[in-house]
């Protein structure tokens, strides 16, 4: 809240701060508004609203309902946006309505020390680092965005939510439950109906890493979390000619995943895993077999997979 109340060459008429109380448990609207009225006057417009379901995606929900303006910036309660944030990010937004969805760079901030091999296998999965080596649309390239620090165009949200019903599949983070994705999601959901995704190297904040997040336990929970978040996501990758062929698919993906979940066990075990002290010069593989892990748990459970990704996959692809 001090890095937003920081920000620098923007109207304070031209934006506000929602902040989303999302079944907390330590005061947190009580504090934030304290914290916000402690601030000196000439502030952009304040205010706290409460959400009862838990999770990430039903947080950002209710923050884009009671948003006013055209644009949404989804700044975690760890990101400190450096101080020209917004209004680099307003100019780059109005210039091209055709971004659906917008994001930048995350500098990780380390409770204490940066753990071993970090920007080796990493900092991709903290939402930290570049998020590609293209400065503008990267739709057909990665296509997809880190939600720490994105900027939506709510239009693009508001066609998405009255044209097409669009509904999160994924819940994203729940407490200690780290099934995660909600932002590809979004952005996939956005594609889908023809916006763009685009990146901006300008666009810099601090994301503070607190130290059980880079632990080895935390690392193979998260990559599960990932595993079951693909699962759910394979249906925006599906064409329309391939709908009749869906089960088959699912079918293939779990024998694929279970080959790579014994593949990559027997990798471990030959590379001495099991007997090394520096864990994180593996945590590539670790990725590899938990995220297929999680990917083959959802496929499995095919029946509520289709109750809602087929009807959402046939609402998609009859309104191209």
């Amino acid at each position: 809240m001090q890095h937003l109340y920081n920000q620098k060459n923007i109207s304070l008429s031209s934006w506000e701060i929602v902040v989303v109380n999302n079944c907390s448990t330590d005061n947190t609207a009580e504090k934030a508004t304290q914290l916000w009225e402690s601030f000196p006057s000439n502030k952009p417009r304040f205010s706290v609203v409460n959400e009862s379901t838990p999770g990430l995606s039903a947080a950002r929900q209710k923050g884009i309902a009671e948003s006013y303006y055209d644009y949404v910036l989804f700044c975690d309660d760890d990101n400190w946006l450096d101080e020209n944030y917004l209004s680099l990010a307003l100019n780059i937004m109005q210039n091209n309505p055709l971004i659906g969805a917008l994001g930048g760079t995350g500098i990780p901030v380390f409770e204490e020390r940066e753990p071993p091999c970090f920007w080796v296998n990493q900092y991709h999965v903290l939402a930290v680092g570049n998020q590609s080596e293209i400065d503008g649309d990267i739709t057909d390239e990665r296509g997809v965005l880190y939600g720490a620090g994105m900027v939506l165009n709510r239009a693009a949200y508001k066609t998405l939510k009255e044209k097409f019903q669009f509904q999160f599949l994924l819940s994203d983070r729940v407490g200690d439950n780290l099934v995660s994705s909600g932002d590809h999601e979004l952005c996939l959901a956005l594609r889908k109906i023809g916006f763009r995704i685009f990146n901006s190297k300008a666009l810099k904040f601090k994301h503070y890493i607190p130290n059980y997040r880079t632990t080895m336990a935390y690392y193979r929970k998260l990559f599960l979390g990932f595993g079951i978040s693909y699962g759910l996501l394979h249906v925006y990758k599906v064409n329309r000619n391939d709908l009749n062929n869906i089960k088959n698919d699912y079918r293939y993906i779990v024998i694929r995943c279970l080959k790579n979940v014994l593949l990559t066990s027997i990798k471990l075990i030959a590379n001495g895993y099991y007997f090394n002290d520096n864990k994180y010069k593996y945590l590539d593989d670790i990725h590899y077999l938990y995220s297929n892990i999680g990917h083959m748990k959802t496929i499995i459970n095919v029946k509520n997979i289709y109750k809602t990704q087929f009807s959402n996959l046939l609402l998609f692809h009859a309104n191209p």
